[in-house]
């Protein structure tokens, strides 16, 4: 099989055990299979057998959206990059990396342990929990100033071509196209985030990819971890606690109370990146998250669980605060309060 056969060949429940064998990792004990979400990226299988349990993920070269959507499948190695940066860290929150083919673009990682969750299944219940968004803040305020702190940490992650295009094209980029009033506002950020190539960052620092129970907190899918600007995953998770408030008014003090724990929690964890000088003006985070704000409502990734109404509320929200850019990210709440109320 050539090389150019062999990238175009995906896993599946069928053939996944012959490939791990094939690999070295399985013998002929008893394995079970089962297919795991894998989102629109990804091709996501899980595997037990005696004494492992794994999940096995190979990257898609054309994403399951109704519109063509194509992502370099190399990001798989890009995750394998970001995970081994985050285990050292913080070891015990992120899987452990137990094999990578970089011919297939398939990485074996260590499965969560039972009884772990995902926070934005939690998050749209309602039922929100202060400690996790701390502990959040902990690891990726410890990820960011780490890094910040030894760029040799992040040397093979110097490559942003998966971010831009999982993040910065179907959320910046669309979103500019979508709305010409805020084009210009939109692409600025979208620069000044260019720019700053500081330290490790997620990129996808997003509820969905977080797990949490009595076993502890895990980060997942790393895909498009890059060195760029911190401030870009933070942003992202507060605009998740935004727009859960938009679709559940009713705990909207407890999503509040979470974003500010989460806050609390990384600026005490990146106290000394403020110092050398690399933070940025409260202002470019803020306008991070109207940008963000407005990607979820009109940009390639709409947030599935808004309704029509809903969607116009994060969409004033978005304008304002990328406009008239608050002062910090509480403002930004009171200006959630004052749309939604009105």
């Amino acid at each position: 099989m050539t090389a150019s056969h062999a990238r175009a060949e995906l896993l599946d429940q069928d053939t996944v055990v012959a490939y791990l064998r094939g690999r070295g990792l399985l013998d002929d004990q008893s394995t079970r299979v089962r297919e795991l979400d894998g989102g629109v990226s990804n091709t996501v299988l899980s595997v037990e057998s005696a004494g492992h349990a794994w999940v096995v993920k190979q990257s898609l070269p054309t994403l399951r959206v109704a519109q063509e959507w194509r992502a370099k499948q190399e990001r798989t190695l890009n995750e394998a990059r970001g995970l081994a940066v985050a285990a050292r860290l913080t070891p015990g929150h992120v899987p452990g990396v137990v094999d990578v083919d970089p011919e297939r673009f398939v990485l074996v990682i260590e499965r969560a342990p039972d009884g772990l969750t995902p926070w934005k299944g939690l998050l749209l219940q309602g039922v929100v929990h202060e400690p996790v968004a701390a502990t959040l803040g902990r690891l990726l305020g410890t990820w960011h100033h780490a890094t910040a702190a030894d760029p040799a940490l992040v040397e093979g992650l110097d490559d942003p071509e998966a971010f831009d295009q999982l993040r910065v094209e179907p959320y910046h980029l669309a979103t500019a196209q979508a709305l010409p009033d805020v084009r210009d506002a939109v692409l600025a950020v979208a620069d000044a985030m260019a720019a700053r190539r500081i330290c490790l960052v997620h990129g996808d620092f997003s509820p969905k990819n977080i797990l949490t129970g009595p076993g502890g907190t895990w980060v997942l899918d790393f895909e498009v971890a890059h060195r760029g600007d911190p401030d870009f995953d933070v942003a992202f998770l507060v605009t998740h606690l935004l727009l859960k408030a938009v679709h559940r008014p009713a705990h909207r003090g407890a999503y509040a109370a979470a974003a500010a724990a989460f806050l609390r929690a990384y600026s005490d964890a990146t106290r000394p990146l403020r110092e050398t000088g690399l933070q940025a003006e409260p202002e470019h985070l803020v306008a991070h998250v109207g940008v963000l704000l407005l990607a979820r409502t009109d940009g390639r990734s709409p947030a599935e669980y808004l309704t029509a109404p809903e969607r116009d509320i994060v969409r004033r929200v978005g304008r304002r605060v990328l406009t008239r850019r608050p002062p910090s990210v509480p403002r930004v709440w009171d200006v959630l309060a004052e749309e939604a109320d009105r």
